[in-house]
């Protein structure tokens, strides 16, 4: 079975950063299909790869990253004591590389232009409220290791908006 697609339905799924990477393999090709915005095929295999068939499609960008953050942090915490914790440096990345999935050569309409600028405010807003966190540090084999608490990163997340 094959689906078709634009390439911009991709990044409105926000599934853009997957796709270059598992299946397209270079950011140039990536940007001259999305300029050229045509109609393509994608096979089964890709899109399961890139997440395409378990997803729903909205333009609510802030429930789209809050999700995301909420699967991160279920996959990525650890026990520690009694505390589950995850990483300061994996996190802080995780939270930068959500808007990755919306490249800068992308030309959204106004009302995609609007929901991407409510996204990026509210991801500088968790930025500023994730570094006033407590951190823990746990020393493991001479190296000291910062985490934040899963569950004090989960009451930054703002569900009704």
């Amino acid at each position: 079975m094959n689906i078709k697609i634009y390439p911009e339905d991709i990044v409105r799924m926000c599934l853009w950063d997957h796709y270059v990477y598992y299946i397209v393999g270079s950011e140039k090709e990536a940007e001259k299909l999305l300029k050229e915005n045509a109609e393509m095929e994608l096979s089964e295999r890709d899109a399961l790869v890139i997440g395409l068939l378990k997803l729903i499609e909205t333009d609510n960008l802030i429930h789209k990253f809050n999700s995301y953050i909420m699967e991160f942090l279920t996959n990525k915490s650890i026990k520690e004591k009694e505390y589950l914790l995850v990483r300061k440096k994996t996190f802080d990345f995780a939270i930068d590389k959500f808007v990755d999935k919306f490249p800068d050569y992308w030309e959204p309409n106004s009302n995609w232009s609007r929901s991407l600028k409510e996204l990026v405010d509210y991801v500088e807003i968790m930025k500023i409220e994730v570094e006033k966190l407590e951190i823990h540090k746990i020393v493991d084999k001479n190296v000291t290791y910062e985490f934040y608490n899963s569950n004090n990163v989960r009451k930054l997340l703002k569900f009704n908006y």
